[in-house]
């Protein structure tokens, strides 16, 4: 079987928000879909390790933020490589509350929706959502994110929990020495020097985790 094949299914980027109490909880997933139109209605898988899955299943409510192609690369590695069960993902971000206090982002998000979840189904793991649009507002007409986009450009990788995890095949890197971070995959192009040069606090512009987690490669 070739998995390549997989990555030709077309896929947004989109970050699932969550009230916990009275914590914000969300996570990036690749796999938002209308469903039905009436009611109007989204499906949305969500990986079962996942502290917004649990959340969603408690509060029965989710907002669906839809990123650009300008979204700040820190914030799909704050919302895709760390665990709102441990932070606050929405501290320091632009974000929004919908009328039912459903936390959303604001920054880099062309549109926002809030769901209500009417039935979700386990399906190995993942739980597929199935949430009735209570509301929908557009934010920008900036364009959206294609996960092709988030590859290709940002040279973004997906989480281990994402629906669309492949496990990647190892390419030839082209002529030129590169860093990759060891936790979001995330590679930047750039020589040994100008490497040793970055400040020791220096982080990775995906996940932002330090510099010492950042592998070079020649």
């Amino acid at each position: 079987m070739d998995i390549s094949a997989l990555f030709k299914l077309s896929y947004g980027v989109y970050i699932i928000g969550v009230k916990d109490g009275e914590r914000n909880a969300g996570c990036v997933v690749t796999t938002v879909s209308q469903s039905t139109s009436k009611p109007v209605t989204v499906t949305v898988c969500v990986n079962k390790e996942n502290y917004t899955n649990a959340c969603i299943k408690k509060t029965s409510m989710f907002s669906v933020s839809v990123l650009s192609e300008s979204v700040k690369e820190s914030i799909i590695g704050t919302f895709g490589f760390s665990c709102s069960k441990d932070k606050d993902k929405f501290s320091g971000i632009s974000s929004g509350l919908t009328k039912s206090g459903v936390p959303y982002v604001k920054e880099g998000v062309t549109a926002v929706l809030q769901c209500k979840v009417i039935e979700f189904f386990e399906n190995f793991t993942h739980t597929i959502f199935i949430g009735e649009v209570q509301e929908a507002q557009n934010l920008s007409g900036e364009k959206p994110m294609t996960y092709d986009y988030y590859h290709k450009v940002i040279k973004g990788k997906a989480p281990k929990t994402a629906s669309t995890y492949v496990e990647e095949i190892q390419q030839p890197q082209s002529s030129g020495g590169f860093f990759k971070c060891s936790i979001c995959g995330y590679e930047h192009k750039m020589t040994k020097e100008e490497f040793d040069s970055l400040p020791n606090d220096y982080k990775c512009p995906m996940c932002q985790v330090e510099k010492s987690l950042l592998i070079y490669n020649s």
